[in-house]
């Protein structure tokens, strides 16, 4: 364990009384300067609340993070060793346990039950075909601009990012069109951290046990069926909730990504300028997003095995750690590694359970900018957007709104067929993968966008 930076102050033990709470005021209205202080007073780890009387350890230095998300043998991803729950502090309708609470999927487990359901989302995932992908979003990206263009103003959150990655992440895991826009929703909600989270989730996870149902009869071109199809013949219910996780980690970050990407082009002709003339690239443009705000402030924390000291701090056995990669990054600043292209930023999160869907959110955001670009000019800010007002969550970075006006323009020409597309991302499976070919011949190639990800 890393004993190289100790905490300035003595942590309390237990949590309540002392512990900072993780809601409301400063942390809502400018996290930076919120984790800032925060940092100044305890260390690169300090004792929160993140509710009444449940006690976690917020960790932001940069080290510790990547410690803590590697260190397995330390700490754990199983929830079910989380001491609050065990001595009853969580309600049983926290919308807290609809991020922290454990679930049969890849991102709740350790060692050989979460290889075995790694390699089932790899395979998959492996299967998805980019370019497919950034076309189907291109075409949704297009409908969505035509629906406001001739306005002269529109709300790039409520009428584009979300949208748009709720679009995208729907036709990967094969929910029909129908489902789209509640899709988006619930998504928003859980999260969002709203009252109703847990209510969100439960809905969420009824809506994808019901299409794991359907595609286990029928079979279509999405990773709900690669997933049924896998050779480690993963049950209806790990499915249903590696498809949640899948779509809370990636649907969800890419709304954020999408909004910091396009706030920092609205009203900066400079940027939209270099840009547009070649020296910066829609790429640059979504790194330094990234560096300015990870779409995922906190990631879903880890629990200690043992006693232990981390960071100066004396930690229990089942104590709830949280990995502040926004603090992370921002602390990664400070010392000078500031290369806007660098991936040194945790902004998806590192370790065997880094984000599994960042290549293909990475995809959609390009896309998404891409769009705006050579579709909108001189874009500024709306009446009212000098500092938008971001979700009160943990969870997501992603402003509730973001107002923009523009020179109106008229639809594109392919209005009318953009909508209505049905665009597939991958072929349907026609067997499972353990079944022998019917013949030796050479196979189809699948393009492969896990290879830089250390894993999930």
């Amino acid at each position: 364990m890393d004993q190289s930076r100790q905490s300035p102050h003595a942590c309390p033990f237990p949590f309540p009384g002392g512990a900072v709470p993780l809601r409301g005021g400063l942390l809502d209205q400018d996290p930076r300067r919120f984790y800032e202080g925060l940092r100044g007073r305890w260390g690169a780890i300090a004792p929160v609340e993140l509710g009444p009387g449940v006690g976690a350890w917020l960790v932001m230095g940069y080290r510790e993070v990547l410690e803590l998300v590697w260190n397995e043998q330390a700490f754990s991803s199983d929830a079910r060793r989380w001491n609050a729950l065990v001595e009853g502090s969580v309600p049983e309708d926290s919308a807290l346990l609809s991020v922290l609470g454990w679930r049969p999927a890849l991102h709740r487990l350790d060692d050989q039950a979460h290889r075995r359901q790694r390699q089932a989302v790899t395979d998959t995932l492996n299967g998805v075909d980019l370019r497919r992908l950034r076309s189907a979003v291109r075409r949704r990206a297009e409908a969505l601009v035509d629906g406001w263009s001739t306005d002269g103003s529109a709300d790039l959150v409520g009428g584009y990012a979300r949208p748009l990655a709720g679009h995208a992440f729907r036709v990967l895991v094969g929910l029909p069109a129908s489902e789209e826009r509640r899709l988006a929703a619930l998504l928003g909600s859980i999260s969002g951290g709203a009252r109703d989270a847990a209510r969100a989730e439960a809905e969420l996870t009824g809506m994808l046990h019901r299409l794991v149902a359907a595609r286990r009869d029928a079979p279509g071109p999405d990773v709900t069926s690669w997933l049924l199809a896998h050779s480690v013949d993963l049950t209806e219910a790990e499915v249903a909730h590696n498809l949640a996780a899948v779509l809370l980690s990636g649907g969800e970050s890419t709304v954020g990504w999408i909004s910091g990407a396009t706030r920092l082009l609205v009203g900066d002709a400079r940027l939209q300028a270099a840009v547009a003339d070649g020296p910066l690239t829609v790429k640059d443009v979504a790194d330094r997003a990234l560096w300015g705000g990870s779409p995922v402030p906190t990631i879903a924390g880890r629990w200690a095995r043992a006693d232990l000291t981390f960071a100066g701090c004396g930690v229990r056995a089942g104590d709830l750690l949280i990995p502040c990669l926004a603090a992370a990054n921002t602390e990664l600043l400070a010392h000078g590694s500031h290369d806007q292209g660098s991936r040194a930023h945790l902004a998806w999160g590192t370790g065997s359970h880094g984000c599994p869907a960042k290549d293909a959110a990475r995809s959609i955001v390009e896309t998404a900018v891409d769009v705006l670009l050579r579709r909108l000019h001189h874009v500024r800010p709306g009446v009212g957007d000098t500092a938008p007002h971001r979700q009160p969550s943990l969870w997501s970075s992603t402003p509730e709104a973001l107002p923009v006006e523009f020179a109106p323009i008229p639809p594109g020409p392919n209005a009318v067929t953009a909508a209505s597309a049905s665009p597939t991302v991958m072929d349907v499976p026609e067997k499972r993968q353990d079944e022998p070919e019917a013949d030796s011949g050479p196979t189809q190639p699948r393009w492969s966008w896990w290879n830089s990800l250390n894993g999930w």
